[in-house]
């Protein structure tokens, strides 16, 4: 007898080569007629991407205004400027190109101007770093956000989750809220055609990190398992090959797809351990949120499969291996493939080679300890195992 769940994936895709050029279109069907296009400070604004997601806007007579200043790993004041940018002007629709910063930045902007910024807001002038500590609970619905990813990583343009990070306490936080939805996801694989290998790399791990976390998750269900199984096999088929070759549009497809549908399921799952120590190295070591999932990724899922490899059993097929039926063989070869991917990734093996400190450990585990989804673990981790698990990832 099946589980009672609910399942909420509002975001509608258009999925293919050149659907950024539909943007236009899509705006209109909106009804917007003016809208701030959110992106990165890097050569990204500079991107025959860009240029055409602008353009597509233009053709269809939509006013556009661009606020280019998102970093990685959006912290408040960034969040806040975007939020009065979109307040100032006069967008009735944002959207937002990049990778997971920029859509990140323009979910919580977009709620952020709503709640405190625009006429009829329910806590005018709030700063946001009070939604983010749960100070403040967010009343209103921003405008409607379209999403366009250039990297496949993130997952952000199907989620309702979104990163913000505190400078002050050198903290990554992260935030799940149904609003966070893009109404609309343009997923182009051309758009990432010109990831350089590392960042492919980090990017398709962050990927495999999300199916993987999702799959085995207390809280997965049968859709979500089932989406997150897909997400696996799409991203374990080609992310090798993208790596090898940035110009293979079969690759650069299935990775695309694997990792926005690879959002869809953990929004319904939650994430695991592998994003409760990526965080901190994130915020405290300046790891790149991809790489940290990266290096993290076997050693968490060797600790699950002690306890429990079933959720990690089910891999094995999809990574194109021959099942034996035994769980704990087919989960351990299912983590064998994603060292195996990981080392022709050139992912570092340990935290300490990815410029970790050592005496940053003790602040990374407290963060740890405190994960908002660590219940959702398959092992239900002791404060000494998790310790244990850092000690061997370093």
């Amino acid at each position: 007898m099946q589980s009672s769940f609910t399942f909420r994936s509002p975001t509608r895709i258009v999925f293919g080569e050149g659907s950024v050029d539909a943007l236009g279109a899509e705006l209109r069907a909106l009804g917007a007629t003016r809208v701030l296009l959110v992106t990165g400070s890097s050569h990204t604004i500079g991107s025959e991407g860009f240029r055409r997601a602008r353009a597509s806007a233009a053709s269809a007579g939509v006013a556009v205004e661009v606020f280019s200043g998102v970093t990685s790993d959006p912290p408040v004041p960034i969040i806040e400027a975007c939020s009065a940018a979109i307040a100032a002007s006069g967008a009735d629709a944002v959207v937002a190109y990049g990778g997971g910063s920029p859509i990140d930045c323009a979910k919580a902007a977009c709620l952020h101007a709503a709640d405190a910024r625009l006429p009829g807001a329910a806590h005018p002038d709030a700063a946001w770093g009070d939604y983010v500590h749960g100070r403040i609970k967010a009343e209103r619905t921003g405008p409607p956000l379209v999403a366009i990813p250039t990297t496949a990583g993130s997952g952000s343009e199907t989620s309702s989750a979104a990163v913000t990070t505190d400078l002050v306490a050198r903290r990554k936080i992260g935030m799940s809220d149904e609003r966070f939805f893009p109404r609309l996801a343009l997923v182009d694989p051309r758009l990432q055609a010109s990831m350089p290998p590392a960042l492919t790399a980090a990017t398709g791990m962050d990927a495999m990190t999300h199916a993987i976390e999702s799959l085995a998750s207390r809280n997965a269900n049968a859709l979500s398992a089932a989406i997150a199984l897909e997400s696996a096999r799409l991203v374990g088929a080609n992310l090798a090959r993208a790596f090898a070759d940035g110009s293979d549009a079969e690759a650069r497809s299935g990775t695309a797809l694997g990792a926005a549908i690879a959002g869809i399921a953990f929004s319904q799952s939650g994430l695991g351990m592998v994003h409760g120590f990526a965080h901190p190295v994130g915020a405290l070591a300046g790891a790149a949120h991809g790489l940290a999932n990266a290096v993290m990724l076997p050693y968490v899922m060797e600790a699950c499969i002690e306890a429990t490899p079933g959720p990690y059993a089910r891999l094995a097929s999809a990574f194109g291996l021959v099942p034996t039926g035994d769980e704990d063989l087919d989960a351990r070869a299912a983590l064998a493939f994603v060292r195996e991917l990981s080392k022709t990734l050139g992912i570092p093996r340990r935290l300490r080679d990815a410029g970790v400190d050592r005496e940053l450990l003790p602040a990374i585990l407290a963060d740890a300890l405190s994960y908002r989804n660590r219940a959702a673990s398959p092992r239900a981790f002791t404060d000494a195992e998790l310790h244990a698990l850092l000690e061997s990832a370093w």
